[in-house]
């Protein structure tokens, strides 16, 4: 309840245009995320990037709102009832191996994808420590990257990225979102506001219902002007949204999602 409180208080205040930096919300952080606002500040802004809703590389030829990857093209091989994701680990990026596995492991556990290390496939995941975090969303043929740069090292960091590499695309861009989140436009930095761009219906595939602890959502300060005072996007049940560096991992709708996407059986 206090959370709902201070939420729609700063909402509302930095919604009028009032700056008052004794709004501020307390920093609590979880077991699986930064740990201190320094290390939350870092992460941030290496997941809320300049690319589309700040980690996502569009495949060739597409725009802001193809993001739904319901052509099948963009599915792994092994699609229908499978999909199989040849990996290269660069050596840059060989501190976060623990964390990589750990997200892999997410889905090999509770989906029919497999990530597996690439020997001489055309199509490939290359995984390395770049300027952020970000991914090629969906199998863009040939070499596609998946950055894990400084500060991405968690294992809800890892099962997002790879998320977007097999085709997910974020909750909080749907097209739907507005039934169950406000999202504050004054609050978010000006140049960041395509970030919250919807995708088109006709280009998007909804299998569940929207999904608030969501891998594939971002938190309450997403692009803000002023984090952890200025909220974003507030949920319109009150409750907290997380980064998903703040998440161990899947929902139970990130598993349904995927399953459905790639019809395992």
């Amino acid at each position: 309840m206090l959370w709902k409180l201070f939420l729609s208080l700063a909402a509302l205040f930095s919604h009028h245009g009032q700056r008052n930096s004794e709004q501020q919300i307390e920093f609590v952080p979880t077991a699986y995320g930064p740990q201190t606002l320094e290390e939350e500040a870092k992460t941030r802004k290496a997941l809320h990037g300049d690319y589309f809703g700040g980690d996502m590389i569009l495949p060739d030829g597409w725009n802001q709102t193809d993001a739904g990857v319901r052509d099948p093209r963009y599915r792994w091989q092994g699609y229908p009832g499978r999909g199989v994701v040849p990996y290269v680990i660069d050596r840059s990026v060989s501190h976060y191996y623990d964390k990589i596995m750990a997200g892999m492991e997410q889905y090999h556990r509770y989906t029919c994808i497999r990530f597996v290390p690439r020997t001489n496939e055309r199509d490939y995941v290359h995984i390395f420590y770049g300027n952020g975090c970000w991914s090629a969303i969906g199998r863009n043929g040939g070499m596609q990257q998946l950055s894990l740069g400084d500060g991405c090292g968690y294992v809800g960091l890892a099962v997002h990225e790879l998320g977007h590499a097999i085709g997910l695309i974020h909750e909080h861009q749907r097209s739907d979102r507005d039934n169950y989140i406000t999202v504050y436009k004054n609050n978010v930095v000006p140049d960041q506001l395509h970030n919250f761009n919807k995708v088109y219906p006709q280009n998007e595939i909804l299998y569940t219902r929207y999904d608030y602890n969501s891998i594939m959502h971002y938190g309450n300060f997403a692009f803000s002007r002023a984090p952890n005072q200025w909220p974003t996007m507030v949920a319109k049940n009150g409750q907290r949204l997380y980064e998903p560096y703040e998440k161990p991992g899947f929902d139970q709708s990130d598993i349904y999602n995927i399953n459905k996407l790639y019809q395992c059986a």
